[in-house]
């Protein structure tokens, strides 16, 4: 007699989320944030997954929108086999679902989001893996007031929620370091014009300070043109190869140049990030930003996956937010192992300063801790 076919299940998946912009303007942000997710769950399963089973990556299209955010954040919620979810990529989809997972039990890793009020709001499924704008920013005017001797700055800010809270905090800090703002103008996002603006800027200028991602290109290279030698200093909306360091093309180099911060050190400073780059660039071409960030988020919380499950059984969402309350992982973004406070932000997070030089990133500085924020 012969037996029919197997109704044995298969052995409990969970299910690990990424909302991310697949699609849009953040496109290749978005992507290499979901990729460098995919290659620490590959890495993850091969080395064994978890003791119920390996992980599934799930990845969906949040189109940096807010609205599209929330879909997926309800889509994800309403999965119980989705245990943890990577993202997003903007703080605006971010500040928008984040109740949706709290009200699901559903934690929610940021890789990059670095919006204050992410981890300011009481949302307790919120776990920031970034630094944040306030402390990125006392970083980068610390540095141009007591290093550069810089103390008359005009402030450009793109009307984006990201733009706004980077130029804000830029702010605050400057004048707590002893700075000054002459000037503050809003673009639009997407704007390209920036001749008349340039321009019409005060001539006691010594800083340039823009928030913002796509328009810092034009807005440099506008600049030049118009004689202005001042540096440009920015947040890490431009700490991006194809959407600033590459438009922007030789005028990142020409007068003062420029200084852009970013939320974690070039690859080289901690042990491991140069390996990992190496991986993914095989995997799925050159790093753009925030690979490395993306990676070790997803590697923090498949430990906690990890961590909460016990013997075959896959954990339930409660014991991943514990265990991931109780994580300290030692990865390749950041010198210290990443740990929580109180708020749900990395304790370990740094912000490193770049220049350019032959056309590359170099960085001359790295801030620890919170940046000077009390």
């Amino acid at each position: 007699m012969t037996s029919g076919p197997s109704t044995r299940a298969a052995p409990p998946r969970a299910r690990l989320g990424v909302s991310a912009p697949l699609s849009g303007r953040g496109t290749v942000l978005g992507r290499e944030m979901a990729q460098a997710a995919r290659l620490a769950v590959e890495e993850a399963n091969a080395a064994g997954g978890l003791p119920g089973g390996t992980v599934e990556l799930i990845e969906r299209d949040d189109r940096g929108e807010e609205e599209a955010g929330l879909a997926v954040a309800r889509t994800f919620a309403d999965d119980p086999s989705v245990l943890a979810v990577i993202g997003p990529y903007n703080s605006n989809v971010a500040l928008a679902a984040a109740p949706v997972y709290r009200d699901a039990r559903l934690a929610l890793v940021g890789p990059i989001v670095s919006n204050p009020a992410l981890t300011e709001s009481g949302w307790d499924t919120v776990f920031r893996f970034t630094n944040r704008d306030d402390e990125t920013a006392a970083a980068i005017a610390g540095h141009l007031v007591r290093a550069l001797g810089k103390r008359r700055a005009v402030l450009v800010a793109v009307a984006t929620t990201y733009g706004r809270s980077m130029t804000d905090r830029f702010a605050e800090a400057f004048a707590r370091a002893g700075g000054a703002a002459l000037s503050r103008h809003e673009v639009a996002e997407g704007e390209t014009g920036f001749d008349a603006l340039a321009e019409s800027l005060p001539k006691e200028m010594d800083v340039l300070f823009y928030g913002g991602t796509y328009e810092g290109a034009p807005l440099l290279a506008a600049l030049r043109r118009r004689g202005r030698p001042q540096l440009f200093a920015a947040g890490d909306g431009c700490w991006d190869r194809p959407n600033f360091l590459e438009p922007a093309g030789r005028a990142a180099e020409e007068g003062e140049g420029v200084l852009v911060l970013s939320a974690c050190p070039e690859p080289g400073v901690v042990p491991g990030a140069r390996e990992m780059i190496g991986r993914y660039e095989r995997r799925f071409g050159p790093v753009v930003n925030y690979a490395v960030n993306a990676y070790d988020a997803a590697a923090l919380t498949l430990a906690a996956l990890r961590a909460a499950a016990t013997g075959q059984t896959v954990p339930d969402r409660g014991a991943v937010l514990e265990a991931l309350r109780r994580a300290e992982h030692r990865g390749i973004a950041y010198p210290e192992p990443a740990r929580w406070d109180g708020r749900g932000d990395n304790r370990a997070a740094v912000t490193a300063l770049h220049v350019v030089r032959n056309g590359r990133f170099v960085q001359v500085a790295m801030v620890p801790g919170n940046g000077g924020r009390e």
